[in-house]
């Protein structure tokens, strides 16, 4: 392995058992009170990042929606022969069955047509998301934590951000996916928030997340992708870490 990947590996490691540690440390999330709504920039993110919490609201009686932005049409671009919207299909089919795993309805997921790599606040799919914060008029939504790397996941986040920055009285949260991976250090402890999963959640989230990863695409990968190892091992932990924008 290059010397420099290998640096880069170890530094990545190095960070995320860091962050658990400080996570020790911090403040609970508070309780919910009101509906939830999580939004993902593509399918699976929205386990990876909040299976727990999703659980922990149902449980508590709240109504609990997620809305994912795109189908992820090119996690296999060029690979399989098989084109975007089977992809599409596959994965959104994949969601359905992620969320009866952790006792989503499948009537409170919503799939909208951003285009996988693309997603920005110019298309018009930005006035169906818009209807449907509207419609379910949450009290705390969920967004893609500013250091996640991927430009869906910002875009995600400055688009719901924009859309309700006239409406004080719903509460933000940043959530962490891709955050785990990248070598992100301006870490805003003060408004940091975690979750521990019980037993019961943290197996049902495990388990959602292999509804995710052990599906194969015909070229033997799973539809979502590869995830590299460093992700799947700290999305797969029994905390998930919030940070708190408003």
């Amino acid at each position: 392995m290059n010397i420099s990947i290998a640096l880069k590996k170890n530094i990545r490691y190095l960070r995320i058992i860091c962050i658990k540690y400080i996570t020790t440390f911090i403040s609970k999330i508070p309780r919910i009170t009101d509906n939830l709504l999580v939004i993902a920039p593509h399918p699976d993110d929205e386990v990876l990042g909040c299976a727990g919490l999703i659980q922990k609201s149902m449980e508590e009686g709240h109504h609990v929606d997620v809305v994912i932005m795109s189908g992820g049409g090119k996690s296999h671009l060029g690979c399989c022969n098989i084109t975007a919207d089977e992809l599409t299909g596959n994965r959104r089919n994949l969601s359905k069955d992620a969320a009866r795993i952790i006792g989503l309805p499948e009537k409170n997921l919503h799939f909208l047509d951003y285009p996988d790599g693309n997603i920005d606040y110019a298309n018009e799919e930005t006035n169906r998301l818009k209807g449907l914060i509207s419609d379910i008029n949450p009290g705390m939504i969920l967004i893609p934590h500013k250091g996640e790397g991927w430009q869906d996941h910002i875009q995600t986040a400055e688009i719901v951000k924009k859309l309700i920055a006239e409406n004080q009285s719903v509460s933000i949260y940043e959530y962490c996916v891709w955050f785990w991976y990248y070598n992100y250090w301006h870490i805003d402890w003060k408004n940091a928030r975690i979750l521990k999963l019980t037993k019961e959640q943290h197996l049902k989230k495990k388990s959602a997340i292999d509804a995710y990863i052990k599906p194969l695409a015909p070229c033997g990968n799973p539809y979502s992708g590869v995830l590299p190892e460093a992700l799947h091992k700290a999305n797969s932990w029994n905390r998930e870490l919030y940070f708190k924008v408003r």
